[in-house]
């Protein structure tokens, strides 16, 4: 017995330790900041990013001061990008050299002469104001333009060759930057000009370009669809995604996957409803084939979604649970045993 209670206090602390081990990520610091210097005419004075009434043919020279605050000298890169739309339904400023929406007329790459400035070095513990410059057409422009400053501290990454790993932190900060020659917001708009099937991060899924065509920003953006075979209201495939928002004359891929459902080869349509802040709403439907050929090249990926593991740790715990109740149970029959005997004994 007292064999039988040894193992079982080894295999519920072994269990105890398995499921309580946690990988420990700390946080270290980004060492380094970035500050816009507002101009005159900046138009928002809320705003600590670049929201600047503009005229035609103005140019004008923004200063961002990086400053280093480790105590070595650091070298970072500056970029100037372009607001776009990512698979998510988040504006992205982040993009060196995005897919340029065919609707945009005059972007960021059209009135700054250079977007990516030279390597800038800052010596430890100071600061450096570095420039970008822009000229705005000399036809006037509706709406805005957007895009963002990104500051990104090169060399950065820490490296651990204990035990083979390796540890990767890349850190940037982006400073937004909105040019308007009018306060009059441009109302956004929605199109749907293709819809396919395709596979990302090795899952099947139907893919709209949603598609904001206009030069004003969407907000509070929510999409229902559905999916059903041509002709039929038979719902295949449906989902529903809020609280995305659109870069002005953008474009994105909304994603509805397949999950566990295998399509097979026929025509489908595509209906999309879709709204966004300010009592915006679009309606669309759109046919799309599905072939066997299309099939055949995806049936070799994986396609189905994510296991969840919830249940096996709830599972693991109340195997724990019970474990240490039997081997406190054991113990105490075990000690009561020994004090009978000893009883008995006198």
């Amino acid at each position: 017995m007292k064999k039988f209670v040894k193992w079982l206090v080894a295999v519920g602390t072994l269990l105890l330790v398995s499921g309580g081990y946690q990988q420990e990520a700390r946080a270290e610091s980004v060492g380094y900041t970035v500050n816009a210097v507002l101009p005159k005419n900046q138009d928002d004075h809320n705003a600590s990013y670049f929201a600047l009434r503009v005229k035609p043919n103005q140019q004008q020279k923004l200063a961002v001061v990086i400053g280093n605050q480790s105590d070595q000298s650091q070298k970072f890169q500056v970029t100037v990008n372009q607001a776009v739309t990512n698979a998510n339904g988040v504006i992205d400023y982040s993009q060196t050299a995005p897919k340029r929406d065919s609707s945009l007329k005059v972007g960021i790459k059209d009135i700054f002469a250079e977007t990516k400035l030279p390597t800038v070095t800052v010596p430890a513990k100071s600061t450096k104001k570095v420039y970008v410059t822009y000229k705005m057409p000399a036809e006037k422009i509706k709406g805005m333009i957007l895009g963002g400053i990104n500051v990104k501290k090169l060399e950065s990454s820490q490296q651990s060759a204990k035990k083979g790993v390796t540890i990767n932190n890349n850190f940037a900060y982006v400073i937004g930057l909105r040019l308007r020659e009018s306060g009059i917001d441009v109302a956004p708009d929605m199109r749907m000009p293709a819809v396919k099937v395709t596979q990302t991060n090795s899952l099947n899924q139907v893919a709209a370009t949603l598609q904001n065509p206009q030069p004003g920003m969407m907000r509070g953006l929510k999409v229902k669809a559905k999916v059903t075979k041509s002709g039929s209201d038979k719902v295949i495939l449906q989902n529903e995604k809020a609280n995305m928002a659109m870069a002005p004359n953008s474009h994105f891929a909304y994603a509805v996957p397949w999950g566990s459902t295998q399509l097979k080869a026929g025509t489908y349509t595509l209906t999309i409803d879709a709204t966004a802040k300010g009592g915006y709403h679009w309606h669309f439907t759109k046919d799309f084939e599905v072939t066997q050929k299309q099939l055949g090249a995806l049936a070799n990926k994986y396609n189905q979604p994510q296991k969840s593991y919830f249940w096996w740790f709830v599972a693991g715990g109340v195997i724990i649970v019970l474990l240490l109740a039997i081997i406190i149970y054991l113990l105490l029959k075990n000690r009561r045993k020994s004090d009978d005997d000893s009883a008995q004994k006198k």
